[in-house]
């Protein structure tokens, strides 16, 4: 009997060690779920200066802002964008403001600062071409050498754009109001380049037609001041330069001032009718 109940009572105890061999398997699980846990974890760490970059990149495209202009790490020292350059741009408005006063071009010439930057208006009445024309006169040449020495001023980039009225045009040189609003601003920064020796890389032009009007073409007075040659000198940082253009000057050259956003130049036309359509764009391209 006793031999008997010493085999059963070893018996027992082989089957409560052999039924507790889970708790290894057991721990050793929990064990390698835990350090799993510790690695997702740590690889998955997010940087709080990361996460606020990403938070502000994506606040400022639901918002409007520019990501791009505007970076979100700017930090609260940045200069907004085209923010350092209001007091040069109102600089050379002021400038130009007085030649205009003093010249008696109010009628012709306007300035205007918008959220593009400066616009010089050069209003193209036949004060500054002849109808249906894109060859500039003397006087117009003479106030693109005010306009360039105030160029000359700031480092920023700058757009030639043409405009013309809704009054259609068909003649062999110009078959629609595109070609002749984008001859019109072609001719202006050629001039501008060649002639005043404003660097090429910091300057475009766009021809627009008929498509851009300040005002309904719904009279004369409003035709009028939607046949024009903006020149803005956009808003934004310095563009780079290749050459000193102080240094080839050939033009009077002006104080600082600040134009408003266009300068405008009348694209009158001929006797015949057909309609404009798209824009035409050259140099630089155009936003």
């Amino acid at each position: 009997m006793r031999s008997r109940l010493r085999r059963g009572g070893d018996k027992e105890a082989m089957e409560s060690a052999g039924m507790m061999r889970w708790l290894l398997t057991y721990a050793d699980m929990i064990t390698l779920l835990l350090a799993l846990f510790i690695i997702l974890f740590a690889i998955s760490n997010i940087s709080a200066v990361k996460f606020n970059k990403l938070a502000r990149s994506i606040a400022g495209g639901f918002n409007g802002t520019n990501a791009v202009n505007n970076p979100p790490d700017s930090g609260t020292n940045a200069v907004p964008h085209g923010g350092g350059n209001n007091a040069n741009m109102s600089a050379v408005k002021t400038q130009l403001d007085k030649y205009i006063a003093r010249a008696h071009l109010q009628s012709k010439v306007q300035t205007r600062i918008d959220k593009q930057g400066l616009v010089i208006t050069l209003l193209s009445d036949r004060a500054y071409y002849d109808s249906g024309s894109a060859d500039l006169r003397p006087e117009s040449k003479q106030l693109l050498d005010v306009v360039a020495g105030q160029l000359r001023n700031v480092r920023n980039e700058v757009r030639v754009e043409g405009s013309t009225d809704d009054v259609p045009i068909a003649t062999y040189a110009y078959p629609t109001n595109w070609e002749l609003s984008a001859a019109r601003a072609t001719g202006v920064t050629r001039y501008l380049v060649e002639h005043a020796k404003i660097v090429p890389t910091r300057i475009s032009f766009a021809g627009y037609g008929q498509f851009h009007p300040k005002y309904a073409n719904d009279s004369d007075a409003h035709r009028q001041q939607n046949r024009r040659v903006d020149i803005v000198i956009l808003n934004g940082p310095p563009a780079p330069s290749q050459t000193d253009e102080n240094t080839n000057v050939d033009g009077p050259s002006a104080a600082a001032s600040s134009p408003d956003h266009r300068a405008v130049a009348r694209s009158d036309r001929g006797p015949h009718a057909k309609r404009g359509g798209r824009a035409a764009v050259g140099g630089a391209p155009v936003e």
